[in-house]
């Protein structure tokens, strides 16, 4: 990576984010809610004076009794979306404050800032990253950007770092700027447990550096393949997930991008701490008004419906990976289902899986949902009897009596497996066909009375067989509990 070049203490004019417009505005058309946050000392244009500060999302507001900006009383507007952040200190005094500056205007402010800074920073440009961060290794690249592994130097809190070439994206066309800027605009709306957490944004003559929170369980892709997980634990990662949809959906926001490879862990053992990421290419939507997206002239209604359709097929189609264990071509698969064609997917009346579960998927992929899917939400979906199952947690690791498991035994999970049909078959054919040793006997005496059923028989072939499992790993353990119920023991 070349070598960052710190930019001018004003660089709002060449900014990337420089859109053209001033720092201040009149109005704003929408009413906002606004936060107050006292009062402080503004300087712009040489001139000085206490104003009372106040901020929303969008903007700041900046009240006055004479607005020396207007030269009557009134108040003044910021939008803070992608203005130009640096933190400074007063001239004479040394009290710590920051200016503000977008398009060459600026204006400075002193005081109390800590509370007030909390409150800007997802949503302004700071140009000091070298300063704060410091680069770990390299964990993912793209076209225009690498993700770095960071970690912020005053005390070593690790964190993501998504570093855009701004070279390369102006030697692409304008549709990967859009992209970034989509990205950012949806990541400062959003607060969920399920999505991605945006930190901070810097930018250098040469770089875009986006800082979000880092996703250390990586891809759910891997984890599913690379453990076991009991139907209830897939059930929950099912909720996660059609809950975080339709928090985006409420919110009139729909991804259009929902893969397997967008959709990350924070820890790889556990499914409830599934997190969609990338919003380039997602879009905000309001009811009643028109997009540009409107090709076939339909109304935003319609135009919402078959958004909403997509995401939730493109969720569900990643549920049925899971289950099924089989990766798909996501993309031709989900143009499929949205013709109602349910031909590629004829195998899901035959799946043998519990009732309410063979429900959903028989409403998502059969004929028995095609009258349903066109206005069916996520609300309506996690109303599902599936959902609505209750589960009980494990208590410990290996403190129960012997019983046969479906999952990784040394994976910790915090939900009880369900033993299959299959697996309460086996284990019924085991107890009420061999011959169990009595406690007392000798290992050196073969078996030659009935089978028993005393606790401390089920206790001491419990404790061997941990231990023999922890020998020998390779063996299956259904191998070992046959050994040690022989006859000849």
């Amino acid at each position: 990576m070349k070598k960052t070049i710190t930019l001018a203490p004003d660089y709002s004019k060449s900014s990337f984010f420089n859109d053209g417009n001033f720092l201040f505005c009149n109005a704003f058309t929408k009413q906002l809610p606004f936060t107050d946050f006292g009062t402080f000392q503004m300087k712009y244009q040489n001139k000085q004076m206490s104003v009372s500060i106040s901020t929303s999302e969008l903007a700041i507001k900046i009240e006055d009794e004479v607005c020396f900006l207007s030269k009557q009383k009134g108040e003044k507007y910021i939008q803070i979306e992608n203005v130009c952040f640096k933190k400074i200190l007063h001239p004479k005094t040394q009290q710590l404050g920051f200016r503000l500056s977008k398009n060459g205007q600026y204006a400075e402010f002193f005081g109390e800032i800590v509370d007030l800074w909390k409150s800007l920073k997802k949503y302004v440009i700071q140009a000091d990253f070298l300063l704060k961060y410091k680069l770990g290794s390299k964990i993912g690249e793209g076209y225009s950007s690498s993700v770095y592994k960071a970690f912020k130097i005053i005390n070593g809190e690790k964190f993501a770092v998504k570093i855009v070439d701004k070279n390369m994206l102006s030697r692409s066309n304008n549709l990967e700027k859009q992209y970034l800027l989509n990205e950012l605009s949806i990541l400062r709306q959003i607060n969920h447990n399920n999505l991605l957490k945006l930190e901070e944004i810097f930018e250098s003559e040469e770089n875009i550096y986006i800082v979000t929170e880092l996703l250390e369980g990586g891809a759910l892709k891997n984890s599913i393949f690379k453990f076991r997980f009991a139907e209830e634990e897939t059930i929950i990662l099912m909720q996660a997930l059609y809950r975080t949809l339709n928090y985006l959906h409420q919110m009139n926001i729909f991804h259009h991008d929902i893969k397997f490879d967008n959709i990350l862990l924070r820890d790889q053992q556990d499914l409830t701490s599934v997190c969609i990421i990338n919003f380039g290419k997602a879009q905000i939507l309001k009811p009643n008004i028109s997009s540009c997206r409107n090709l076939n002239h339909h109304d935003s209604t319609s135009l919402i419906s078959f958004f909403r359709k997509k995401d939730i097929y493109a969720i569900s189609i990643i549920i049925l990976s899971i289950f099924t264990k089989k990766l798909y071509q996501e993309s031709s698969l989900l143009d499929e289902l949205l013709m109602k064609n349910y031909q590629n997917v004829s195998y899901i009346e035959f799946m043998n899986l519990l009732p309410p579960l063979q429900q959903f998927f028989e409403l998502l992929f059969t004929e028995k949902g095609r009258l349903l899917i066109d206005t069916l939400t996520c609300h309506d979906i996690l109303s599902l009897e599936v959902f609505k199952l209750h589960f009980q947690r494990r208590s410990s690791k290996m403190n129960h009596v012997l019983h046969i498991q479906t999952f990784d035994v040394k994976r910790q999970s915090r939900f009880l497996p369900r033993p299959s049909q299959k697996d309460n078959l086996q284990l019924s054919y085991l107890q009420k066909s061999l011959k169990l040793p009595n406690i007392n006997d000798s290992c050196e005496i073969k078996v030659t009375q009935n089978q028993s059923y005393s606790p401390q028989t089920e206790n001491c072939l419990s404790n061997r067989l941990t231990n023999e499992c922890k020998i020998n790993n390779q063996t299956p353990r259904y191998s070992i509990l046959r050994k040690f119920l022989s006859p000849n023991i």
